[in-house]
């Protein structure tokens, strides 16, 4: 009986060959971030993966897959780190501001995905994709959080969680389009607390807003410190 001995080249080939899929994705990410989808080929991202084009629709049916999976990559660490933190926030202040804080510094650090996201495929084969239902469950955690506390007599009991999650995520995407979106610095969790107060205390003035605002936010940030620490 012959022994079958795999030489080093053929190992390594091997082993690239079952990373393939991610140098493709980061490939695809690369070009996207810089030149935007609608630029982006999958010749293209074939060339700076150092594939074939063949090879790249052997992973990928066409470009509009290859370009979901690189936003449902990029989406979904986040929306698992946020489904960790949120149980630990108690009140529906603390629970939108840990959205509002998680939501503002996700645009601030991809700046580029996020832009590319709103300006060109939001509208375009968005309903009922992959990054679709995962917005959606993002966005289901205000509705959650907002029924929560209209149950718990925190909240009037008639507010309609769907405006509010509306008003809180159509009011960060104009702040972040004024700032991390065209590279304008922001505090993050300032803007978040400033912005969540506003929507449930409204715009009257109250002798003591100013103070519990300040209370909050630093004790979000106490809890918000704690939770990267857990997190490494």
């Amino acid at each position: 009986m012959n022994n079958i001995h795999e030489t080093d080249d053929h190992v390594a080939w091997r082993r690239r060959k079952d990373f393939r899929p991610q140098e493709i994705l980061a490939a695809a990410r690369q070009l996207i971030e810089e030149e935007g989808a609608a630029a982006t080929s999958m010749a293209r991202i074939a060339k700076r993966a150092g594939v074939s084009e063949a090879t790249v629709y052997k992973y990928y049916e066409s470009k509009q897959e290859l370009v979901n999976q690189v936003l449902v990559d990029w989406a979904t660490p986040f929306l698992e780190r946020l489904a960790h933190e949120l149980p630990h926030f108690s009140g529906i202040r603390a629970q939108l501001t840990l959205i509002a804080i998680r939501y503002l510094r996700s645009m601030e650090e991809t700046p580029k995905v996020h832009r590319v996201f709103y300006q060109e495929l939001r509208w375009s084969n968005y309903r009922g994709s992959p990054l679709h239902k995962l917005s959606h469950q993002f966005t289901q955690a205000v509705v959650i959080a907002v029924e929560t506390a209209a149950k718990g007599g925190e909240l009037q009991d008639d507010i309609d969680p769907a405006m509010v999650r509306d008003m809180l995520f159509g009011g960060l995407e104009h702040i972040a389009m004024r700032t991390s979106l065209i590279g304008r610095a922001i505090d993050v969790e300032q803007e978040a607390a400033r912005y969540v107060d506003l929507m449930l205390n409204g715009m009257m003035r109250h002798e003591t807003g100013s103070t519990t605002m300040n209370d909050e936010l630093d004790r979000l940030a106490r809890l918000v410190d704690r939770m990267e620490d857990r997190l490494g």
